[in-house]
């Protein structure tokens, strides 16, 4: 692995470790205004870095069917089709159907 998917994968550890296991260990709570904006960024930071991490990964294999993979996903979930499961689904069909034929 390089430098970079070490680092995503600490910062994903290390953000688990504060949200989830200090507040159990230690009883105290978190000021509001961090957990308002914890609930906000944090969820779009691990998506997006999911992303990022998948999309390099799989851009090595095929630029195109990542590409536009992602694009059926971003689409679909911009367009409320489906929910979660059909936006994951269509880009998994467009990407598998691109890379195999």
């Amino acid at each position: 692995m390089n430098e970079g998917i070490i680092g995503a994968i600490a910062a994903l550890f290390f953000t688990s470790l504060l949200v989830r296991v200090l507040p159990v260990v230690y009883d105290f709570q978190f000021p509001e205004s961090l957990v308002k904006w914890m609930e906000t960024i944090l969820p779009s930071a691990v998506f997006l870095n999911f992303i990022t991490y998948i999309f390099l990964q799989e851009a090595q294999i095929s630029l195109l069917a990542t590409t536009a993979a992602l694009g059926v996903t971003a689409i679909l979930a911009y367009l409320s089709i489906g929910g979660l499961f059909m936006g994951v689904l269509g880009g998994c069909l467009t990407y598998y159907l691109l890379t195999t034929f």
